[in-house]
């Protein structure tokens, strides 16, 4: 409010200074456009444009408010959001003022007054689009810098996220593997008719005991794990046939099918097929103990296919598992990120299959979003768009004007002039109607003032309409009491 009301009271003072010294309109005249004037500067924040047009309207009344025209100008530019509406405004200036002027005022007032539209009106416009496009650029780079702060917040939570998945996933594929183990192990030692009871109790005792810290493991990794971010994680360093041979010496009737060559996988599909083997033959030891387990492995042209199939349970499964699901879930989402495919399900006869389908090319890691970037590169474009039309709207608006002109110029000089054969046949004393129906429409646009002449109506017109001559006369007509009183050629350039 203090700035509106400083930039008014700077604006008022031309008009006010300059009111007792030759404006001849009434003081209350003067005080009411002083008024609208603060009405202006008042409605500038909110409605630029009309703004121009009441600055614009205070003109006609004192041509000093033209000194506000610039100012609210540039206020039009910098508050406006778009380029449109002020090109509507400047051209419904100019299409409501033009008759007004070329009426009252003729021809030369107009072009002045086009000119100070578009010196003191677009160009500052001009301006204030330009600091308004420099103004969107900065913030875009502000709020682009700070997105950049939150991506980086967010990589660091996915980081973290990651990390607790990937201690999720080493505790159940590696600690809920050797533990299944330790319960086979312990189970083999139950059944061991060389032991007396105490040891066969101590043995069973231990089993339950890896079966309940299997249930722990397995709650823990409900609090550790994150559902939707299965970060793929380094298996153990052993192939699969060294996880097959360790699950045997367990004890565990597993046996290992290798069907084909190929090279060295890429580490994701490679790290995805172990622990396809080490989840499946850790459910078979979980859900069926003692049942046979066979691992195939098939290399076809473009993908590898890892099967592991395990026989119903000889006396079903143990009273301390309880099936999960999540090692499941893991390894779909670990094929998947190595663009394979994973299916699980009951066979006939009462057995369990896991089928992983894994292609020698690891899928492509997913694209980085850039939504930042695209930001600024829109405001980038949208800022030169602008300006583009920011320029482009001021040099139409100038050809426009000029082209009107011009036009105008030529059409008034076709209209006035008077050939010199229709004027040597003029002589003093006709009367003024016989001397009218010889005349053309209109007068010479540069007549000097009336009273140059030696008395009466005088009327000026030209001799020729060759606009590139660079002379020409003029020829001066003077009326008194209805009769022509003097005629005079004035020869002046063109």
């Amino acid at each position: 409010m203090a700035t509106d009301l400083l930039l008014w009271v700077v604006l008022t003072l031309p008009v006010a200074i300059s009111w007792p010294g030759h404006n001849a309109y009434p003081f209350a005249v003067l005080l009411a456009a002083i008024a609208a004037l603060g009405a202006a500067v008042a409605v500038s924040r909110r409605y630029p444009l009309a703004s121009l047009f009441i600055v614009v309207a205070l003109t006609a009344v004192d041509g000093n408010f033209s000194f506000a025209l610039p100012v609210v100008s540039y206020l039009v530019g910098r508050r406006m959001a778009t380029v449109k509406p002020a090109a509507i405004g400047f051209l419904t200036i100019v299409a409501v003022a033009t008759p007004y002027v070329l009426v009252d005022a003729g021809f030369i007032v107009w072009t002045q007054m086009a000119g100070v539209l578009t010196y003191a009106g677009l160009f500052p416009w001009l301006v204030g689009r330009y600091r308004r496009q420099q103004q969107d650029l900065v913030a875009a780079g502000w709020e682009h810098a700070e997105q950049l702060e939150r991506e980086q917040r967010m990589a660091a939570d996915q980081v973290r996220l990651r990390e607790r998945t990937r201690i999720a996933e080493d505790m159940h594929d590696s600690l809920g593997h050797e533990l299944s183990l330790i319960a086979l192990r312990a189970g083999a030692l139950e059944l061991d008719p060389d032991l007396d009871e105490s040891q066969r109790a101590a043995a069973g005792e231990l089993r339950a005991s890896a079966g309940a810290a299997t249930d722990r493991l397995r709650e823990i990794i409900g609090v550790l794990r994150d559902q939707t971010d299965a970060a793929p994680v380094r298996p153990v360093d052993e192939d699969i046939a060294d996880l097959v041979r360790r699950a045997k010496d367990s004890g565990m009737a597993v046996d290992l099918d290798h069907e084909g060559e190929t090279g060295a996988l890429p580490p994701m599909v490679d790290r995805a097929a172990h622990r396809v083997v080490q989840e499946a033959l850790t459910n078979a030891n979980k859900h069926a103990p003692g049942a046979g387990v066979t691992v195939r492995i098939r290399h076809a042209e473009a993908e590898a296919t890892i099967t592991v199939r395990n026989a119903p349970p000889p006396a079903g499964p143990l009273p301390t598992s309880k099936p999960g699901g999540r090692g499941l879930v893991g390894l779909t989402e670990r094929v998947r990120l190595a663009g394979g495919t994973l299916t699980a399900g009951q066979v006939p006869g009462g057995g369990f299959e896991v089928v992983a389908r894994l292609p020698y090319a690891a899928a492509p890691a997913p694209p980085i979003p850039e939504s930042s970037t695209d930001r600024r590169r829109l405001v980038q474009r949208q800022a030169r768009r602008g300006l583009i039309t920011a320029v482009a709207v001021p040099v139409a608006l100038g050809a426009v004007l000029g082209g009107t002109a011009l036009a105008y110029y030529a059409y008034a000089t076709a209209s006035s002039v008077l050939a010199p054969d229709e004027y040597a046949r003029l002589s003093v004393g006709m009367e003024r109607a016989a001397v009218e129906r010889v005349l053309p429409d209109r007068e010479w646009l540069d007549a000097p003032a009336k009273d140059d002449g030696p008395g009466g109506d005088c009327r000026y017109y030209r001799s020729h309409g060759d606009v590139l001559r660079a002379r020409l006369d003029i020829y001066r007509l003077c009326f008194a009491d209805g009769r022509l009183i003097a005629k005079d050629v004035l020869s002046r350039p063109s």
